[in-house]
């Protein structure tokens, strides 16, 4: 009878796995992908350093609907002033233009006013202003058109947002057409002025002024 012998083996063991090796294009998609979501997080976190160029006197004005409109309306909101009249023909159409164009940039939400100062408050009245705020397609709770005495907007536009305004006579030939021939200049930069009534910036209204005061608005704007 034969016999059969087995003879036992031992395991070996299982042999380390060896190092991953990643394809380098493989190694940039990741990277790419890791970018994306993550970069729009780092800019929204960006601030701009913006100058703080003194604050702005209290002061009490009337807007087009007739309401007081000072000080304290504009606490707790960031405000973009420009400095007009109604009867004028030259820079303050285009000015207006350019509040048009920021305030259809705008979204409601956002803690952001546009005020637009008349220069010529003897003649422009709440209700010329009204008017004027129509015809511009003014929405009268994003945008507001202010006036109010004389001698309260002179001490406004050039004590407060330190921007020139004043009559310069013209010749004109009788009397009576010379007592009432001038010119009124005023100031044509946009104002910023952030929530706590604080002067920020001083910027030229065309296209690239535009685009950096809306920028610089919204950030004093997510900053509270």
């Amino acid at each position: 009878m034969s016999q059969v012998v087995v003879h036992a083996t031992e395991a070996q063991p299982e042999a380390a796995p060896g190092p991953l090796r990643l394809s380098p294009l493989w190694l940039l998609f990741a990277a790419l992908a890791l970018a994306i979501p993550v970069m729009p997080m780092l800019l929204a976190g960006r601030t701009v350093d913006l100058p703080d160029l003194g604050q702005l006197p209290s002061f009490a004005l009337v807007d087009q609907d007739g309401k007081p409109f000072g000080t304290a309306e504009l606490r707790g909101k960031v405000w973009v002033a420009d400095f007009i009249f109604t009867s004028c023909s030259d820079a303050c159409p285009r000015l207006t233009a350019r509040m048009r164009t920021l305030q259809d940039r705008l979204d409601p939400a956002e803690r952001i006013g546009l005020l637009s100062v008349t220069v010529d408050p003897e003649r422009d009245t709440p209700q010329k202003l009204a008017e004027y705020a129509r015809i511009s397609g003014a929405h009268g709770s994003l945008w507001k058109f202010v006036t109010g005495p004389q001698r309260d907007v002179e001490r406004t536009v050039v004590n407060g947002f330190h921007v020139a305004m004043g009559k310069v006579p013209v010749e004109a030939t009788g009397d009576a057409l010379r007592a009432q021939a001038f010119e009124i200049l005023h100031g044509d930069r946009l104002v910023l002025v952030d929530g706590r009534g604080r002067l920020r910036g001083y910027y030229v209204a065309d296209e690239d002024g535009l685009r950096r005061i809306l920028r610089d608005a919204r950030s004093l704007a997510g900053r509270g």
